[in-house]
């Protein structure tokens, strides 16, 4: 970013992700796989971390994986690059607050879609193929290089109905600098 005058910003001092939060990709990541992403922490701890990316759309439909009738209405979005023949659902759930070995955040509960009976009809639901996965300390050596910035998650934007403008959204919520980045062009170099 060092041509757009952006380097010169002065960032937030990054903080360590919880689940529920949010990795929003900075505009210099420019990781295929990662690049203008905003990422739903499902954990984060010595062992690794793992979350979903919730604005990328998928060509498949719910109809093409093996889920229950039940599920058949949901939406699905691309995970990440991780596990990509595996399937994530998470629901919403307001009196959700995980506890320490589960997966998720305030908010949202993972649904085990082999296991779980159906979610009360007012709970939307999200599945996702694959996930974005990290080893240990993977992520925080990201986090500190700039890649990622960590912001307080909303749950309603799992269940956004357009993903792909939910990086310019989230950022906009944000306090500057980070906010000014929802501006920035999808190419800044052609500009």
């Amino acid at each position: 970013m060092q041509g757009l005058g952006l380097d010169r910003l002065r960032r937030p001092r990054p903080r360590i992700p919880r689940p529920g939060d949010f990795l929003v990709a900075s505009p210099s990541l420019q990781d295929p796989n990662f690049r203008r992403t905003l990422i739903y922490m499902l954990q984060h701890d010595d062992e690794g971390s793992a979350g979903v990316i919730v604005n990328r759309s998928s060509d498949v439909s719910s109809r093409d994986l093996d889920v229950p009738v039940w599920a058949l209405a949901a939406r699905v979005r691309n995970g990440g690059p991780v596990a990509t023949n595996s399937i994530l659902a998470l629901a919403e759930d307001a009196n959700a607050l995980p506890l320490p070995d589960e997966l998720g955040g305030p908010g949202v509960r993972l649904i085990d879609l082999e296991k779980d009976e159906e979610p009360p009809s007012s709970r939307q639901l999200q599945i996702f193929v694959g996930y974005a996965g990290w080893g240990a300390g993977q992520l925080l050596s990201e986090i500190t290089r700039d890649d990622w910035h960590v912001v307080a998650g909303q749950p309603q934007d799992l269940f956004a109905p357009e993903p792909e403008v939910l990086w310019s959204q989230v950022l906009r919520r944000q306090p500057d600098p980070t906010r000014l980045w929802s501006t920035l062009p999808e190419l800044p170099a052609t500009n």
